[in-house]
């Protein structure tokens, strides 16, 4: 495979002289690189709204009683287990923590076809407005209609957006931040690959990842944050639930290699083979394809490609599509069945849920539940219409009513 060398980013943020030093203060024994202190940072320093947003979030899906988050910012990040100032109360409620933790952002790129470069975006802030911000740039992608026609629906996405979701969270929990290299995502026509400089667990493997196995978050602390915000789970489910939601869209899996400088996710435009086709020769051809197809990607962004071993190279296409079954469904999913009565706007929607923020309410709340087909709207051939509304469908109701 071809070297090819770095993009010049031409909006990159700035970084701190003294950042890279980071990646050799990485702690590989007893303890994580996020849990270290950063003195330099002060309470006063963290952003109040990425604060205010955090508790609104954790009060959401009550991770935190409601003492701790009507309790002030210092008892906050104490209970948070972030004091004193860390780094990851940096990364994750500092208006600009890139400036001080080198790589600490989002690049992402949509190409051409033979590769040449459309458009280009760093996404800065603290992680969870990267989050969010990064899926708003996913979802206009998604949104596009390859022959210049309307914006296609949730359901028309040739991929669900709650899949990249869960890409993207456990990306942002899982990065070795110590590398100074920030999480890469390359947008195609024809495929969305995400490249994240993380570092398995001593002894794993992709296999590892992808059967059951204990939650293992390479920034403990993030990932805490994370969970006391409804983002994430505490089970290792992230891979599970990716897998899942690609399975329910029809698609084929991702597929996820281990390089030796990070971790490489590919989803794939691609339907999947009915399941009585799965075992037959026509699906065989499909892997081969597929392998194929995934071969011409890797290693385009990372500025190399180590050596590959077949082993450490996921499977791919299980060669079906989901039943009529919900399947698992994320909390926050599950929050807006259970708030959803009868036709409702998305502003009534989002106001039963208490939540102030747009973004975060479409890319984690409403595109999910429309891509499960738990929610469905009222003018489905206009999705921008402002005169459009929601309400449950079947499936939504049958989910609602279970105990």
């Amino acid at each position: 495979m071809k070297d090819q060398p770095d993009i010049e980013w031409k909006d990159l943020p700035a970084a701190s002289p003294g950042a890279t030093t980071d990646r050799f203060l990485h702690p590989d024994a007893g303890g994580s690189w996020d849990d270290l202190p950063m003195p330099q940072v002060q309470l006063a320093d963290l952003d109040p709204q990425a604060l205010a947003d955090f508790r609104q979030r954790a009060a959401a899906c009550q991770r935190l009683t409601c003492a701790s988050v009507e309790e002030g910012d210092a008892a906050l990040v104490e209970q948070l287990q972030l004091f004193h100032l860390k780094r990851a109360a940096a990364l994750l409620f500092h208006a600009e923590p890139e400036k001080l933790v080198s790589g600490a952002y989002i690049r992402i790129g949509q190409f051409r076809r033979d590769n040449g470069l459309v458009e280009q975006h760093a996404i800065g802030g603290n992680l969870f407005v990267q989050l969010e911000r990064s899926l708003a740039l996913l979802e206009e992608h998604l949104q596009r209609h390859p022959d210049g026609g309307d914006a296609r629906a949730p359901a028309a996405y040739p991929l669900p957006l709650a899949a990249l979701r869960e890409a993207l969270v456990n990306a942002i929990v899982h990065k070795d931040y110590a590398s100074g290299i920030p999480i890469q995502i390359r947008l195609h026509d024809d495929r969305i690959s995400l490249w994240n400089p993380a570092r398995l667990p001593e002894g794993w493997s992709i296999a590892s990842l992808r059967t059951r196995h204990l939650s293992r978050p390479g920034n403990p602390d993030i990932a805490n944050a994370f969970y006391r915000a409804g983002l994430i789970e505490a089970w290792g489910l992230g891979i599970d639930k990716l897998i899942a939601a690609c399975r329910a869209h029809g698609i084929v899996e991702p597929l996820l290699r281990h390089e030796q400088d990070g971790l490489w996710l590919e989803f794939a435009f691609t339907r999947a083979l009915p399941r009585h086709f799965a075992a037959g020769p026509a699906s065989r051809g499909a892997g081969r394809a597929t392998g194929e197809a995934k071969s011409e990607v890797a290693g385009e962004d990372a500025g190399h490609v180590a050596g590959e071993d077949a082993s450490e190279v996921a499977g791919h296409a299980s060669g079906y599509v989901t039943g009529e079954g919900t399947g698992y469904v994320a909390s926050e999913v599950r929050r807006l069945v259970q708030a959803c009565d009868g036709v409702m706007s998305r502003k009534a929607l989002q106001d039963a849920l208490g939540l102030r923020s747009d973004a975060n309410f479409r890319t984690l709340y409403l595109v999910p539940a429309l891509e499960a087909g738990l929610l469905e709207m009222t003018i489905p051939d206009k999705p921008k219409s402002s005169r459009q509304q929601y309400r449950l469908s079947s499936r939504g109701t049958a989910l609602r009513q279970q105990k």
